[in-house]
């Protein structure tokens, strides 16, 4: 096989076990080209540490359970592909990487969301008049990598945070730095909420769910005054990561975000149950804002096979791939990046009923 990475040459194990996985996953649908890379190695910095201080064998592991996007500039809002499957080996020389299958998207048709009932001329659904309290045991979870944010500014932000925060490493591996990623993870209850709900279980239920909401309006404005900032705002609805990308450092249409968000989480859980009743649940939904209508719209939507679901036809096609890919790794340990939140039996905390 020519054009491996050295790593993956020098280790015959690697170089057969390309092989027998780039034949399992070439003739997948969704894919466009299949290649082989080293995604992770124990290279170490002039003060003898590691690049990328993980363990390599529970990314692997993870990859392999999860999979693992491959972004444009570590952009949520541009995936490339996936790492589908990964594996540790050790090289003639002693050294230890991670040797991957890389599948990146073609750039051809892919399923509407009008096929799930999405209609994008109709506004969505209002939000609920009432709404449980937050669960216990509920936390924020912050990741982002310290070279593009720094640690102080981190503090500042999470001083008045109205739950407990969970901060977590990471690190983008981008040659350059493109823009400053935040992914900020909260329960999807609060991202439901608003201030028009009327009705919470308990009145310090409701005194949290507006500390949150305040709160994130605040860490909106300190974004604004930042270089080129991204705010992935997270949540789990369900079996389902759902994103709303926060872009830039126009306050006032940062704000005009964050006031259209309620009732596009309700849409977005609504969108969920419809893909799941025709049996296509999707694990990843990521939403854009459009300044006009200002309003929140499905970009994009990967089912649990791979399979793209968009309206959106910029998914760059394999021969114009460009350079600036990137792969976001957690380096700290054992850190949550949602705080997903569920009911004893696995259904998801903001249930949709049919009269909603």
């Amino acid at each position: 096989m020519s054009g491996l990475p050295r790593l993956i040459e020098e280790a015959p194990a690697a170089v057969e076990w390309v092989r027998e996985h780039t034949a399992i996953y070439a003739g997948r649908h969704m894919f466009g080209r299949i290649a082989a890379s080293v995604i992770w190695s124990d290279s170490t910095s002039p003060d003898g540490e590691l690049l990328v201080p993980i363990d390599p064998h529970a990314l692997a592991d993870d990859i392999n359970a999860n999979g693992f996007p491959l972004l444009k500039g570590h952009d949520p809002g541009y995936p490339l592909g996936r790492v589908v499957t990964a594996q540790v080996f050790v090289s003639a020389d002693g050294s230890t990487f991670i040797a991957a299958i890389v599948g990146f998207y073609s750039g051809g048709i892919h399923p509407s969301f009008r096929e799930f009932g999405f209609d994008p001329a109709v506004a969505p659904a209002s939000p609920p008049s009432s709404l449980p309290a937050l669960p216990g045991g509920c936390w924020i979870t912050l990741a982002s990598d310290p070279r593009e944010i720094e640690a102080a500014w981190i503090d500042d932000v999470l001083s008045s945070a109205p739950l407990p925060v969970e901060r977590v490493e990471t690190s983008h591996n981008a040659a350059e730095t493109l823009q400053e990623l935040i992914r900020l993870g909260l329960p999807y209850l609060a991202i439901v909420w608003n201030p028009y709900v009327k009705t919470i279980a308990t009145e310090a239920g409701k005194d949290t769910y507006a500390a949150l909401h305040q709160w994130f309006r605040g860490l909106l404005a300190k974004v604004a005054e930042r270089h080129s900032p991204l705010v992935e705002l997270k949540g789990s609805q369900g079996d389902c990561h759902v994103s709303f990308l926060f872009r830039g450092t126009d306050v006032e249409r940062l704000y005009a975000a964050h006031e259209a968000l309620s009732p596009a989480a309700v849409q977005a859980a609504q969108l969920i149950e419809n893909m799941k009743k025709i049996g296509h649940a999707p694990v990843v939904l990521v939403y854009e804002f459009k300044d006009e209508p200002k309003r929140w719209f499905p970009s994009y939507a990967e089912l649990g096979d791979g399979t793209f679901v968009t309206d959106n036809n910029v998914l760059i096609a394999v021969e114009q791939l460009p350079s600036g890919l990137s792969l976001g790794i957690t380096r700290s340990k054992n850190k949550p990046l949602l705080p997903a939140v569920k009911r004893a039996d696995g259904g998801p905390i903001f249930p949709i009923t049919e009269d909603e």
